[in-house]
């Protein structure tokens, strides 16, 4: 058994991995998420509706009668969407079905990549053994692998990217890493800081040769551009408008009252509960200290709270989807606007008189929720709520094991391969900038950073099994 697995390991990993997250499709989904049909969530029909407008009507918009819905999301999910609407012949249900399938072998994809990414660079069977039962075995990489969200195919690029960049025996290596990490941003955003991350690294590899540097760094900023460019590009010449990210407001929940509100909470804490559900069910709305250093505010706070509540159009729409109230907001009675000046004017104060608060405090306590976070906000059970704690639990450890291993690598080696300096530096880019400038936190927006960060966590978990376990001949 012990010969066959030596032989066969890559295999069976993989095949164990699969095995996993099919059983997780059909039995462990509908418990973690609380629901049977949990693989469509809040998000997926506005990269559906945007690709059938653009399939039906020839243009890509989540909707064709607002002028901000030509930029809501960038289009590279929408478009593996697509793929399989058309597959299915216009089936969108069909389609579904065959995206979550696609999504569950893409992820299992995923683990023979990061094994490969590992072995190319180190030539340690240990180290790409453990890489890959990391990855197997990661939890957020199985619960979102059978959610029709983009997670699991951007992951897919990014590790498609990653290994091309470290793969030096393709000539074209760089360019063709340059073209997998622009369809990766253009599929989840957030995959956009792998590219300053990659130059960086480059230039720290080849800092004793600029003519090397600019070879090398030419190709894959080149190729980004091919592709990630071709967003930008097409909301300039068609639409007379620069943008480089995405406009969400073309969609009612996130109107300019939801905007404002969130640009607000965002100030002064790091979450936008309680106070959210509290303006939705119409209590009073408990807001923090922080809010209260102006003394002013007070009153304004209260009366932007009650509008939200009475004629906020987002605020309705998120209402109404969460069962509290019947229909939504009719558009000529909504206050937004002015529920959004409001906020903004109560922003500006944060930043002018709180100002310790909101650029050292509120983003060091993002930094904390993205390192440490502890649980689901709103679990569906007892039973799901303590499974969410150990697995963001387990996700902690991981990342304290993830920098170990780059201390430790770097500790032992005087020559840093250039993967190494690439995860760092990506890692460092997404948790500061999401904490300190976007703000809104997600889980999912730092999935592709922590998946990486496996890598030299895997190292660190070879270094002891290599010194503590194959010495002593106990494997």
């Amino acid at each position: 058994m012990k010969q066959f697995f030596k032989n066969n390991h890559l295999s069976i990993i993989i095949l164990f991995g699969f095995l996993i997250r099919v059983l997780f499709y059909f039995f462990g989904g509908k418990v973690y998420y609380g629901k049977a049909e949990f693989s469509i969530g809040g998000d997926t029909t506005t990269w559906v509706t945007s690709i059938i407008n653009l399939i039906e009507h020839g243009t890509y918009s989540v909707d064709l009668n607002e002028p901000t819905g030509y930029f809501f999301r960038p289009p590279g999910y929408s478009f593996f969407i697509g793929l399989f609407y058309l597959l299915s012949g216009k089936n969108i249900l069909l389609a579904y079905k065959l995206i979550v399938w696609a999504q569950l072998l893409l992820d299992t994809a995923s683990i023979y990549l990061i094994y490969k990414i590992v072995n190319r660079v180190f030539f340690n069977k240990i180290f790409s053994i453990s890489a890959a039962i990391l990855y197997t075995f990661y939890p957020f990489s199985i619960v979102w692998a059978p959610i029709i969200y983009a997670e699991t195919t951007s992951v897919f690029f990014l590790l498609a990217g990653t290994w091309f960049f470290v793969n030096d025996k393709l000539k074209a290596h760089y360019f063709f890493s340059g073209l997998f990490i622009g369809i990766a941003t253009l599929t989840r955003l957030q995959i956009i800081f792998f590219f300053p991350a990659a130059l960086l690294a480059m230039l720290f590899h080849y800092r004793n040769s600029v003519y090397a540097f600019i070879k090398f760094a030419l190709p894959f900023s080149f190729a980004f551009i091919l592709s990630y460019g071709l967003w930008p590009v097409r909301n300039f010449v068609l639409h007379d408008t620069i943008m480089f990210s995405q406009d969400l407001s073309a969609v009612g929940c996130w109107d300019k009252d939801i905007m404002g509100f969130r640009d607000y909470i965002f100030s002064v804490k790091t979450d936008w509960d309680p106070q959210m559900t509290q303006i939705m069910k119409g209590e009073k709305a408990e807001w923090p200290k922080a809010s209260f250093l102006i003394p002013e505010d007070s009153v304004k706070l209260n009366k932007v709270a009650q509008m939200c509540h009475d004629c906020g159009f987002g605020f309705n729409a998120f209402m109404k989807n969460a069962g509290y109230r019947n229909g939504y907001l009719p558009e000529d009675s909504s206050c937004s606007q002015e529920i959004s000046i409001l906020f903004n004017e109560l922003t500006q104060n944060q930043k002018q008189y709180n100002q310790l608060n909101f650029y050292v405090w509120v983003p060091l306590s993002n930094l904390k929720k993205c390192l440490f976070k502890s649980g689901l906000y709103n679990p569906s059970s007892r039973l799901v709520n303590l499974f969410s704690t150990l697995l963001f639990g387990y996700r902690s450890i991981l990342i304290l094991i993830g920098f170990a291993g780059v201390l430790l690598y770097f500790q032992r080696n005087k020559k840093i391969p250039v993967l190494f300096n690439l995860i760092l530096f990506y890692f460092i880019f997404s948790y500061l900038s999401l904490s300190f400038v976007y703000r809104n936190i997600e889980m999912r927006f730092l999935l592709p950073a922590d998946i990486l960060l496996l890598i030299p966590a895997a190292y660190f978990l070879s270094f002891l099994i290599e010194k503590y376990l194959l010495k002593r001949n106990l494997v």
